[in-house]
């Protein structure tokens, strides 16, 4: 009978703090796990935004030299940090149609100098460096 008591005593020693224990370390696995996840996917995000990009011909768009993948990039981030990643916003800055801005940042249509002279006068004004 002793045998049993002792045996029962060793279970519940071995399912109290050593199994908390493993509990913690499997929930901890898993969220380290999730957040790998999230960052080889938001790298996985902006090469394919990049090679969207350069799906049409490099050419310079303005007198700077600045060419079609700068250009994407100057947009992005004057969207990015001027309007709150909003495509509607700079689209209404700028005054061109959303369309527009959607086939830019698809790689689609080609950007011209007038966004890009508005895009850096819009930053200059706001005070946002976007070059």
């Amino acid at each position: 009978m002793n045998d049993n008591i002792d045996t029962e005593k060793q279970r519940t020693v071995v399912s109290g703090p050593s199994g908390l224990r493993r509990l913690a370390i499997v929930a901890a696995g898993m969220g380290l796990g999730a957040v790998l996840a999230y960052l080889i996917s938001k790298a996985r995000g902006s090469q394919e935004e990049r090679a969207r990009v350069r799906q049409i011909p490099e050419h310079i768009v303005d007198d700077r030299g600045t060419g079609q993948e700068k250009a994407a990039q100057i947009l992005r981030n004057l969207r990015d940090r001027a309007f709150e990643a909003s495509d509607e916003r700079l689209a209404l800055a700028l005054g061109r149609p959303l369309e527009e801005i959607d086939a830019w940042n698809a790689g689609q249509a080609p950007i011209d100098s007038d966004a890009i002279m508005k895009a850096r006068g819009i930053a200059i004004h706001r005070g946002i460096r976007v070059e």
